[in-house]
């Protein structure tokens, strides 16, 4: 830690989408959860401020959302300007949790996501600092495709712009998008930093057996953003070559927009392949943050079929595990696994390209082998949560000096 933050421990609040974060697969919820006990066991004052509680927990210090409230006036609003009146309902919920969190706790610096613009609005009337983690601001979702380019998204575009210009300090996961927000919106003059999400590292990574290396995992949304259309493709190919191989699709089905309206869903994928082929895939829908790492120990090559990513959750996830991955090189996974080195790495879209190099991984388990290790070691030296701990306690004092 640098001077100011080893004076002595931070107050620090984070808000969050769930708490403890177990039963959602939501990146910001998981990363929360780990940052939170980095700073904890570096002797940091951590309060949650959570929009859900997903499952028991001990942790001293959770504020859970307030209701929203609606006055007469409300509802009038909500009847004339819905979205408006939305988000004004956001900003009072969360402003009554930050006071909350400082009167009960002393919170003196609050982190939290850039969506919808809240963080302005919510700066101007809470006593502490906001600093805002640019988590996935809403251009990103329009550039690749997961959101309209419409009116709805510009007006969301400038409420997210515009807070922005108000906050204390800007943390973003990866390099990628922090200058891509600064060229797209311009960005105030206050602390600016990269700090990646922290994940842990197994005691014990998987064993690449070579019967396991049979097991393809897929985790994630199968939705356009995600590439959960892609990976079905993928494994398709992946079977006509390979007649042990076995996929499983972890994850919600939110389904891709067809070319000509609509949505396909899953089901609907997997409808259209043969039936030799679907009979080797398992689509098991959510799973819990446990479920989901026993899956993992049972599967040696996992696929990352992302058309873009803010900073890449499920990538390092499995890298953290020693999984042989498969990764598209896109966004901030690009700053997180290497080509050759820590993963293999395959244009986004080319399903060709991740059946190749899936099977490349399979047919090669020393290669399979070495991947695995080198990025176990990659994630422990780089996104251990003490390690990024350290970074954002380091961060939030310079932030709290101004």
């Amino acid at each position: 830690m640098t001077k100011g933050s080893e004076a002595r421990p931070l107050r620090v609040a984070f808000v969050t989408p769930a708490w403890p974060g177990v039963l959602t697969p939501n990146g910001i919820a998981t990363a929360v959860s780990h940052l939170a006990a980095g700073l904890q066991k570096a002797g940091h004052e951590v309060t949650i401020i959570a929009h859900w509680l997903d499952a028991p927990h001990d942790h001293p210090r959770v504020i859970a959302m307030p209701d929203a409230r609606l006055r007469l006036v409300d509802r009038l609003r909500q009847k004339l300007d819905p979205e408006g009146a939305q988000v004004r309902s956001m900003v009072d919920q969360h402003v009554e949790a930050i006071r909350r969190a400082v009167a009960l706790y002393g919170v003196e610096v609050v982190v939290m996501e850039e969506t919808q613009g809240w963080v302005g609005q919510i700066r101007g009337k809470v006593s502490v600092p906001i600093v805002a983690t640019l988590h996935g601001p809403w251009w990103l979702h329009r550039m690749a495709g997961s959101a309209p380019d419409d009116a709805a998204s510009a007006r969301r575009e400038a409420r997210e712009a515009k807070g922005l210009q108000r906050v204390d300090g800007i943390t973003s996961p990866s390099a990628v998008v922090l200058r891509q927000t600064e060229a797209l919106w311009g960005l105030p003059n206050v602390p600016k930093a990269v700090i990646p999400n922290p994940f842990p590292v197994p005691a014990q990574g998987i064993d690449l057996k070579e019967e396991l290396l049979n097991h393809v995992l897929f985790v994630g949304r199968y939705d356009h953003i995600k590439g959960g259309d892609l990976v079905v493709d993928a494994f398709a190919l992946i079977a006509a070559a390979h007649p042990t191989a076995q996929f499983t699709f972890v994850g919600p089905d939110d389904g891709v927009p067809r070319d000509g309206g609509g949505m396909e869903m899953l089901s609907d994928r997997l409808a259209r392949l043969p039936e030799p082929v679907r009979s080797r895939i398992k689509a098991v829908g959510k799973q819990s943050r446990e479920e989901v790492a026993a899956l993992r120990a049972r599967h040696g090559v996992t696929l990352v079929a992302s058309r873009y990513e803010n900073f890449g959750g499920t990538l390092i996830e499995a890298m953290a595990a020693g999984s042989a991955v498969v990764s598209t090189s896109v966004g901030g996974q690009l700053e997180i696994a290497t080509h050759e080195e820590t993963a293999l790495m395959v244009p986004p879209e080319d399903t060709e390209a991740m059946a190749n190099a899936c099977l490349r991984l399979m047919r090669d388990p020393s290669l399979a082998c070495r991947l695995g290790t080198a990025a176990r070691s990659h994630v422990a030296a780089s996104y251990a949560p003490d390690v990024i701990a350290r970074r954002m306690a380091d961060f939030l004092s310079s932030v709290l000096r101004r």
